[in-house]
């Protein structure tokens, strides 16, 4: 097991968030109809404990789910057989996406690219591309260089993203891409979380 799988294990054994990240829940629902998701073959890259595989199987769509923890697939695996539902889960890095060209209609990751570093973030985008079908639709959210969660101690190591980085790693091979900020402050604006939000169409 390599250390990232370790810090990543350790980390799952928390079970992770509990609720699904509002801007996906609004991405999904804003372009997926309840009576189109049964067709729609979603992946959640980075699933970690689930909390979007929950969501994306409960909501109809054909989910499917990696992440590099063995702890956070087993979690997940728990959480959707005691929910009844269904859901492909495997062990796998965010680079690797071991699947078919076109295999998936939507892409799901939060906080992934934040904690793999920019290398491993712009491999997991070109196998995107690969395995996301035309005109498949992909959200994203990670933490921009503007993000107290990237200064100070920083315990995990996060990537904080500059606009540059962002656009090298969604420049190419997509049809529309837009870029956006997602920004929260907290303790009257002394912390700042600003992640950014990448949409795209392929």
């Amino acid at each position: 097991m390599n250390s990232s799988a370790k810090v990543w294990d350790a980390w799952n054994e928390h079970g992770g968030p509990k609720y699904p990240h509002e801007k996906v829940i609004q991405f999904c629902f804003r372009n997926y109809p309840r009576d189109q998701r049964s067709c729609v073959r979603a992946l959640d890259v980075g699933c970690g404990s689930g909390v979007h595989v929950v969501f994306l199987a409960s909501e109809g769509f054909q989910t499917t789910g990696i992440d590099i923890s063995n702890v956070g697939i087993s979690n997940v695996h728990q959480r959707v057989n005691s929910l009844g539902l269904k859901a492909s889960l495997r062990t796998e890095g965010a680079d690797t996406l071991d699947f078919l060209s076109s295999s998936f209609d939507l892409v799901v990751c939060v906080g992934v690219y934040d904690c793999t570093g920019p290398v491993v973030a712009k491999a997991s985008v070109e196998r995107l591309r690969q395995v996301l079908s035309r005109a498949g639709r992909g959200i994203f959210l990670f933490a921009s260089d503007r993000d107290f969660r990237v200064q100070g101690e920083n315990t995990l190591g996060l990537h904080g993203y500059t606009r540059c980085e962002v656009e090298d790693m969604f420049g190419y091979g997509f049809a529309r891409v837009w870029i956006d900020h997602y920004i929260t402050t907290y303790e009257a604006g002394r912390l700042e979380q600003n992640d950014w939000l990448v949409t795209l169409e392929k």
